[in-house]
């Protein structure tokens, strides 16, 4: 097993071309920044930020925190992160091999690597960790595990039972715990290796971070970070009252001028779309263990998805949606190394999506502009969590562009709750993007219904399952990607492309928005993942005040 120096990772790298682009607005004077602070010296070592509920009352990866890699930054580590280039480096691990077979992979961590409280970071840990979450089963699937083993205190070895592609995906996802320091409380008193430490939490209100002081990575710039939880208009109105550095934007409202803050527009990988049940009403299931209720008698029709598929236009949407911040998205990985351009279509195709609900037996029988079927009526509701204005703004259109075809959507705001506890039986206004392929196998593998919220359309091709299957026990990123391009569309058969069974009809990739103080280096960020609240913080150890 020849021995490679991080960064690197074994030919799964820089998955993207990362590029972000400024937006530069005019402003006039100088807001104090730091929680409402004077003075440049308080500036310079201390930020107040507000970009959503980043903790969600968890710092515990079993029940919810670090699922996304840029999450867990502020006060983890894993064993590999992401650089700029999206390419997968070294964060824990010093260097790395992997055997021929693809069947073991073995890591060295850094020497250096100190909890927050002082005790060394050991391949124990890492054992602990991923045998933790392999049990759990939820958030993580590491079902194809054989075997962790601490070789000694500083080096640790994976053994496979099946070659997995996206594996290096996941080394860079899951935060590592303290052994001798977990617990239930874990989230009480949180030790991570990260750069920072939690000094305070209020959950539901902020959280606030100090550094680390044995953190191993380059000493950070800022002595407290306050993490606000504002909803979109609450972190706006914080913005122009000066009392906050950054503060997300919904696209919609990115034609804001504030006076000392610089709006910064991030190009992304992050999708919105439709989720729609493919399987009749009166079916029952699960989503994160609890039971629900399964299918809807008009989305379960391919028909009915496809003639949305076609017949929307995403770049109305996209124009009206996201003012110009995003584009059009035909799949969840348009333009990645594992997309399948024969999945690509023209939209907006109206009269071609009548034809197609027509031939399909739905017919508008009494003129008021809904087809039915059957005494079924092409109609159903469309769940948004209702604090979201973008995925808001999102059904209202796709309401109103559906109508034209015959088909009627009533948009519905409700909570995260709500939507997972009814979004098996209702279309939802779904979400996603990361830096590797292995969320396709989790939104379309029908060996994932039920487990966690993974397939929430519940939808089950045989064809695609092997394709999804072969893609990710591929021993290389090519022999992969081959397998997740046929799984989109193979000729006959697939979930995306105008003639796939669109269990999720992809409409917009979002640009990420920020109001940023103006003078203050956010570093060299990579294309963002799905998750505005989070994206930012995968250089948060970078962070600066340039002038």
């Amino acid at each position: 097993m020849p021995k490679r120096r991080l960064p690197g990772s074994g030919g799964f790298s820089r998955a993207v071309v990362a590029t972000a682009v400024a937006l530069t607005l005019t402003a006039t004077g100088c807001v104090a920044g730091g929680g409402g602070t004077e003075g440049a010296g308080a500036r310079k070592t201390e930020l107040v930020i507000a970009v959503g509920d980043i903790a969600g009352g968890e710092f515990d990866p079993i029940k919810g925190w670090g699922t996304r890699p840029a999450q867990i930054r502020p006060i983890h580590s894993s064993l590999l992160t992401i650089d700029s280039n999206v390419t997968f480096v070294g964060d824990l691990a010093s260097q790395y091999s992997v055997s021929k077979d693809a069947l073991t992979w073995s890591f060295t961590l850094r020497n250096n690597a100190r909890w927050s409280n002082g005790e060394p970071v050991q391949a124990q840990d890492v054992v602990f960790t991923y045998e933790l979450l392999k049990k759990d089963g939820t958030r993580f699937d590491l079902s194809f595990v054989d075997k962790i083993v601490a070789v000694d205190d500083s080096r640790v070895e994976f053994r496979l039972s099946t070659p997995q592609s996206t594996f290096v995906g996941q080394l860079s996802e899951i935060p590592i715990l303290p052994k001798a320091h977990y617990g239930k409380d874990y989230s009480s008193n949180p030790i991570g290796s990260g750069p920072y430490r939690v000094r305070n939490f209020q959950d539901g209100q902020q959280l606030i971070l100090e550094p680390n002081p044995h953190w191993y990575g380059t000493a950070v710039k800022f002595t407290k970070l306050t993490f606000l939880f504002l909803a979109e208009d609450a972190a706006l109105a914080a913005a122009r009252s000066g009392s906050v550095d950054i503060a997300y934007v919904p696209p919609a409202f990115a034609d804001q001028k504030i006076p000392g803050m610089t709006m910064k527009s991030f190009e992304t990988v992050d999708s919105r779309g439709l989720s729609l049940p493919t399987l009749p009403a009166g079916g029952s299931g699960q989503i994160l263990g609890k039971d629900v209720k399964v299918g809807n008698d008009v989305t379960s029709d391919r028909a009915v998805r496809q003639a949305l598929n076609i017949g929307l236009d995403r770049k109305k949407i996209a124009e009206l949606v996201l003012q110009g911040h995003g584009r059009p998205a035909y799949t969840l990985v348009d333009g990645l190394p594992w997309f399948n351009q024969a999945a690509a279509f023209t939209d907006g195709r109206t009269a071609e999506a009548k034809q197609l609900l027509q031939q399909a037996g739905w017919a508008d029988s009494n003129g008021d502009g809904i087809v039915e079927k059957g005494g079924v009526k092409a109609q159903f509701t469309l769940l948004y969590p209702s604090d979201d204005k973008l995925r808001s703004d999102l059904a209202l259109v796709v309401a109103e562009q559906a109508r034209a075809l015959g088909i009627g959507v009533t948009a519905k705001g409700t909570t995260w709750d709500g939507i997972y506890l009814d979004g098996k039986a209702n279309a939802v206004t779904w979400g996603g993007g990361r830096h590797h392929a292995h969320q396709l196998y989790g939104m379309y593998s029908s060996k994932v219904i039920d487990t966690g919220y993974n397939n929430m359309a519940q939808y089950s091709n045989a064809t695609v399952d092997k394709h999804l299957s072969a893609a990710l026990s591929a021993k290389t990123p090519e022999e992969a990607n081959r397998s997740w391009k046929l799984a989109q569309w193979d000729g006959t058969s697939g979930f995306a492309g105008e003639k796939g069974d669109a269990p999720i009809v992809w409409l917009v990739r979002i640009n990420h928005m920020y109001l940023v103080r103006n003078g203050l280096d956010l570093g060299d960020q990579p294309i963002h993942a799905h998750g505005h609240e989070w994206a930012l913080f995968n250089t948060i150890a970078n962070w600066k005040w340039s002038r």
